[in-house]
C-alpha cells in the first residue's frame, strides 16, 4: 500500500512514489520538479525551523503580486491564447490574460517568482521579445523579489 503524504510547497497530497527531499534528516514528498526545484532553493520558506518557529507557508502567508509585462507577443491569437493557458496551469499563477498587447499576470510570490514565470514561458518554445529597458525593469523585480523570499525564509517564534 503506497503511503500519501501532503507537498510542503502547494500542499497537494502526494503519493511516496512521486519526487523526494531529504532535509535535515527528513524525507519530504513533492508533487513536482516545480515543487521540488522551490523546496530546494527555500526549505525554510515551506517547513520552518523546529528552533525558530513556523515558515511562511505554514503561517498561510501569501504575498498577492501583479505584474503588467511589456513583451513582443505573438502575432497569431492560437500562440497567444496557447501561452495564456500555459501560464494558468503554473502552480502559484492566479491569473493570467493578455490585454492590449501585454502580459497581465497575478501571482503568489510563496509559491513562483516572476523569474520562474518567465523560464517557463520561455520553456514552451514561443518566442517573446523585451526591450532592453523592460529587461532592465524585470530585474530590478526579480532583485526585490529575491529580497522578499530571502526575508520570508527566516521562520519566526509562534506567540
Amino acid at each position: 500500500m503506497t503511503q500519501t503524504k501532503n507537498c510542503p510547497v502547494c500542499k497537494m497530497t502526494v503519493s511516496e512514489d512521486s519526487y523526494t527531499v531529504t532535509h535535515r534528516g527528513i524525507i519530504f514528498w513533492l508533487c513536482s520538479e516545480q515543487c521540488r526545484d522551490r523546496f530546494n532553493l527555500r526549505p525554510s520558506l515551506y517547513i520552518g525551523d523546529p528552533k525558530q518557529g513556523k515558515s511562511a507557508k505554514q503561517h498561510g502567508i501569501k504575498v498577492h503580486k501583479k505584474r503588467n509585462l511589456n513583451l513582443e507577443l505573438p502575432n497569431n491569437n492560437e500562440s497567444a491564447s496557447l501561452l495564456v493557458q500555459a501560464l494558468n496551469s503554473l502552480m502559484g499563477v492566479t491569473e493570467a490574460k493578455i490585454n492590449q498587447g501585454q502580459l497581465e499576470i497575478e501571482y503568489d510570490l510563496v509559491e513562483v517568482s516572476l523569474e520562474e514565470i518567465e523560464a517557463f514561458i520561455k520553456s514552451t518554445g514561443i518566442h517573446i521579445e523585451q526591450s532592453w529597458l523592460d529587461k532592465i525593469h524585470d530585474s530590478f523585480i526579480h532583485y526585490n523579489e529575491e529580497g522578499q523570499l530571502g526575508n520570508l525564509g527566516h521562520p519566526y517564534k509562534d506567540n
